[in-house]
Parts: C-alpha cells; structure tokens; sequence
C-alpha cells in the first residue's frame, strides 16, 4: 500500500508544478494511473527521457485513440502544451490538453534528448546534415536513434493505458514538426497520420524517405516563419541558428525539388491542389490557405495550410516571444482543434 501511494505521490508531481520527476516505467505499468490530468512516467531504457501522459477528464471509451506531441529544438515535454495555448493560459479551450478532455483522447508529451547539448536543451533527431550541409539539430549530430525510442514509447504507454492502435497520431511543432515526417518516412505502419506545424520533412533531404504506406498528412507553416523559413535556408530567430545549416523549404517538404521528391510525388498524388481560403475572423495581419492534394496511393491527402503573415507559432496557441524574433500568431483559428478534426476520422486500414 506505500509503495502503491508512493507512485501516485510521484506520478502527482507532473500534474500540479510542472516538475520533471517522474516514475519509472515498470511503476506506470503496475500503478495503471486512471484519474484525469498529467502523469509523469519514464520509457524503458531512456531514463532521462521521461513523458507525460494527459489523460482527459472525460470517459475515453475502449480503446481510445493516442496523439503524441512533440516540442521544437531547447524545449520539453513540459512546455509543449503550453504553446497550444494563448497567453499560457491552461485553461484556455484552445490548448491541445483541452481538446483531449472535450474530445476524450490520450495524449503523450515527450521528451526530446538532451545528448550533445551543454546547456540541456532538447531535440529530435528529424534528420539533415549531409552533403547539402542541412542544419543537423544536436540529436541529429550524435545520432540518436529516435525511431526507437518513439517505438519504445507507444509499446510503454500501451502497458499502461491501452489505446487504439490503428488511432495513433502524431503532432510536433518545429524540430519536433521535423521529427513527425521522419516518422512518416520510417514508421509509417504504426501511425495514422501526422500533423506537423512549423517544421518540414528535413529527413527527406538528406536521406531516403521510402515509407512502406502512405498516411494522411496535414502540414501548418507561417508564410513569415523566420526560424524555419517558408522558403528554406538559414534560420534568424535566434543566434545559434545563424551559420548552422539550412532548413529545408516548404515547398520541397510538400511537391519537392530535384534530387528530393515531397511527399505529393511520393505519394503519387495529383499535381494540382484544390484551394480554399479558412475564414478571416480576426484582425490580426493573417490570413490562411488551404492546399490539398488526393488521387494519392492508398487513398491518402496531402493538405498544405499556409498562414500568411503568420511566423514561427502555433495558430491560436502562445506568443512565446516578441514578433520581432519570431513573427505572428495567428488567431482565425485554433491548429490544436482543427489538427484533431484532421485526425479524427482516420485510421491505419
């Protein structure tokens, strides 16, 4: 019975302060934890890459679908959630957490590494470097083999709280964004689809990108990004990004360029998109466009929001920083709502 209330009292920590402690693995898996809100748990064999996992404060229903949401380069699982929201505000309907507790899904906040990194900050291994001299984030640079640790990660949260696994999703924003095409690339059989915001297929450009399956992807990008250009190239948000490699653009991530095919002519889609506008409802210096492209193989789409005006956030989610570093939020529209909408009704076949 301690040892049982022991794991609640550590679990309980990520849930009321934002503390990084967490339980291991074999504690979640035994403790089961059930109550809604935030519980802190580690993946086997990752000690300092513990996750959070948000369980909503509505019935689930058996099994219920999983969103995995994955933070830029120098954050953490903590503050992922939080970029959903306006202000920081937690409460706010417009978080991702908030959308689970409405919608009733499982969310998983995890943690990048922070190998290679002296001052802490975390990030994903999404690929790059390479003979083009992509930006190769410090995951990347030692080589981190993130694919496994996200398979390691679903198998764990599995144990703990079973989820649907044709109803897996994947979100991230940034590197994060990044890491989520590299899954689609390299695991796309135990994922339904992704929905990256503010990050391109980096993977892609400088590796091979052969998925055994095609999965619905929906990318959100600030036309006016400038920490992950819209156009590509170098990254001015912030001084480390100065001389440290080019990001790829939009453009070749979606239809690609020679050399690097997108994910339109992987996916054999059709070349020319429909468009359509998303309501202009505030007066905020944005507006937004719609690209999708289908006939793609395994009757996926392939959906482009650009977001002119808008820079390197999250729509409807927090202005982190000064406009002058990172640009606009836009505020027509909540990415957390409408990525879910997106997800809702897919499923590995």
């Amino acid at each position: 019975m301690k040892a049982a209330a022991a794991v609640i009292v550590g679990l309980a920590l990520v849930a009321g302060g934002g503390c990084r402690r967490s339980v291991t693995a074999e504690d979640c898996i035994e403790q089961k934890p059930s109550l809604p809100g935030d519980w802190g748990c580690t993946a086997p064999g990752y000690t300092d890459r513990d996750f959070i996992l948000h369980i909503p404060s509505r019935d689930l229903g058996r099994p219920p679908p999983l969103v995995v949401a994955m933070h830029g380069a120098g954050g953490n699982k903590e503050g992922m959630n939080q970029i959903t929201c306006p202000d920081k505000n937690l409460d706010s309907p417009n978080c991702l957490s908030k959308v689970a507790d409405r919608e009733g899904f499982l969310i998983v906040y995890p943690d990048g590494t922070s190998m290679g990194n002296v001052l802490g900050g975390r990030s994903w291994n999404q690929g790059g470097g390479g003979t083009r001299g992509l930006r190769c984030e410090n995951a990347c640079q030692q080589g981190v083999d993130d694919v496994a640790y996200f398979s390691s990660l679903l198998d764990t949260v599995a144990k703990i709280v079973p989820y649907d696994p044709k109803r897996v999703y994947v979100t991230g924003f940034s590197n994060g964004a990044g890491m989520s095409h590299r899954l689609a690339c390299q695991l796309p059989q135990r994922i339904a689809a992704i929905a990256p915001v503010g990050g391109a297929n980096q993977f892609a450009g400088a590796s091979s990108c052969t998925p055994s399956r095609a999965i619905p992807i929906l990318h959100i990008h600030g036309d006016e990004d400038r920490c992950w250009p819209y156009a590509g190239g170098v990254g001015s948000c912030v001084e480390s990004q100065q001389t440290s490699g080019d990001y790829v653009s939009v453009a070749e991530s979606t239809v690609g360029i020679a050399g690097s095919p997108g994910w339109v002519p992987r996916y054999q889609c059709g070349e020319t998109p429909v468009v359509d506008a998303l309501p202009d409802l505030m007066s905020d210096g944005t507006t937004t466009s719609r690209s999708t492209y289908s006939g793609c193989r395994d009757g996926v789409t392939v959906s482009l929001l650009t977001v002119q005006g808008a820079g390197h956030t999250w729509p409807g989610g927090d202005q982190y920083l000064a406009e002058s570093r990172i640009g606009k939020t836009s505020t027509d529209f909540s990415a957390s709502t409408l990525i879910w909408d997106f997800f809702k009704n897919l499923a590995i076949p």
